[in-house]
C-alpha cells in the first residue's frame, strides 16, 4: 500500500497465475479448480482490506478481470488428423498443432487447396478456413503472420497429430483437462470484470462488453491519451460515476507558485473533470491526494485548450 500512500503511484498491476494451471490440469469443474479459486479470492479480499485499512478506498479505483475462460475437454474427443483419409504430413511444409484447440498450416507449394479440401469438411467439430475466408469477428487473419490455412474446434475438441505407436508419435506429456480459445462466443470463454472506487457507479450491473475497451478504459482514468486501439470508451461509459464528462480528453493542469516550501503537483490527475466538480478536485488536494498538506487556490481556475483543460492555480505546501 506505500505505492499508493507514500511513492503515490497511478497505476499498479498485479497478475495471478491461477487458477488457469490448475484448471488446465485438472478441468475447469474439478474441486481442485474450485479450491484455487476460494484461494484467489482470499488473495482479493485481503487486498481490498488492505485499501479500506489504509483509507484509499475514496481515491483509489480497483478494477479485476482476466484474459480468458476454461472448457472442459475430454480425451475422448480427440480429433486424430492422421485419421483423416488422404491426409499426410507430406504435404505440409510448416504446422503449429498440438497447443490448444487452434491450429496454423503452411502446405507446400501447389498444395494447398488439395490439403484444404482434405480437411474441410474432415470432421463435424473442425472447422479449417483459408486466411482470406477465416470469420472477421475474430479479429485474427489480418495479419502477414497468419499462415495460409486456420483450424480450431468446437469447445471441448481437440486434436493431436497422429495415433501411432511410438516412436513416431509427438510425445505428449501431459494430457490437459481444460483448454481456453475456442471461439469467444462460448460462454465458457467469458470472463469477468468488477471495479469498485470512486470513478464507478456502486450495485450497477452492466451488459457484457469486449475486454478490449479495458485499454482505454484505463486511459480515461488515467487521463491519458490513448494510442490507436480497437476499444471503445462510449461502451464503458454507463458504469462511470461521472460519465457526462468521459471522453472529452478533460485534464487537470495544476500548478504551484514559486514560494519556500512549494512544488509542482503531478498533472495528469484526476480524470472525468468539469466545472461542475472542481470542489471535488480540491476536497482531493486538501485530503493529501497529491501527497502535500497544504493546497488552496491563489486564484479563480481557468479553462483553456479549448475548454479541454482545467487550470487550477493552487499554492501547496509540502
Amino acid at each position: 500500500m506505500k505505492w499508493f500512500t507514500e511513492d503515490n503511484l497511478d497505476l499498479v498491476t498485479l497478475y495471478f497465475g491461477e487458477p488457469d494451471s490448475t484448471g488446465h490440469k485438472y478441468g475447469p469443474e474439478s474441486q481442485e479448480r474450485k479450491d484455487m479459486v476460494s484461494q484467489v479470492d482470499r488473495a482479493v479480499g485481503y487486498l481490498r482490506r488492505r485499501i479500506k485499512e489504509n483509507g484509499l478506498e475514496s481515491t483509489l479505483n480497483l478494477i479485476i478481470t482476466s484474459d480468458h475462460g476454461m472448457e472442459t475437454v475430454i480425451k475422448e474427443n480427440e480429433i486424430y488428423l492422421k485419421q483423416v483419409q488422404n491426409f499426410s504430413f507430406q504435404d505440409i511444409k510448416f504446422e503449429l498443432l498440438d497447443y490448444g484447440p487452434n491450429g496454423l498450416l503452411v502446405p507446400k507449394e501447389g498444395r494447398l487447396e488439395q490439403v484444404y479440401q482434405t480437411l474441410k469438411n474432415a470432421h463435424p467439430k473442425l472447422h479449417v478456413y483459408k486466411k482470406e475466408e477465416f470469420p472477421k469477428r475474430l479479429h485474427y487473419a489480418n495479419n502477414a503472420r497468419i499462415t495460409p490455412l486456420l483450424m480450431y474446434g468446437d469447445p471441448g475438441y481437440l486434436w493431436v497429430l497422429i495415433a501411432t505407436p511410438l516412436p513416431f508419435q509427438r510425445l505428449k506429456v501431459q494430457f490437459n483437462k481444460g483448454e481456453h480459445g475456442f471461439d469467444n462466443n462460448a460462454m465458457n470463454m467469458k470472463t469477468i470484470f468488477r471495479a469498485v472506487g470512486p470513478a464507478f457507479r456502486k450495485g450497477l450491473e452492466v451488459e457484457p462488453f469486449e475486454s478490449v475497451n479495458v485499454y482505454v478504459l484505463l486511459c480515461n482514468l488515467l487521463g491519458i491519451t490513448p494510442e490507436p486501439h480497437d476499444g471503445s470508451l462510449e461502451v464503458m461509459q454507463p458504469m462511470l460515476a461521472d460519465s457526462s464528462n468521459a471522453g472529452t480528453g478533460d485534464q487537470l493542469l495544476l500548478h504551484a507558485t514559486q514560494c519556500s516550501g512549494c512544488r509542482g503537483l503531478y498533472m495528469g490527475c484526476p480524470p472525468l473533470l468539469g466545472e461542475s466538480n472542481s470542489s471535488e478536485i480540491m476536497r482531493l488536494c486538501q485530503n493529501n491526494r497529491f501527497g502535500v498538506s497544504i493546497c488552496h487556490l491563489i486564484s479563480e481556475p481557468s479553462w483553456c485548450m479549448g475548454g479541454h483543460v482545467l487550470k487550477l492555480p493552487l499554492q501547496c505546501k509540502g
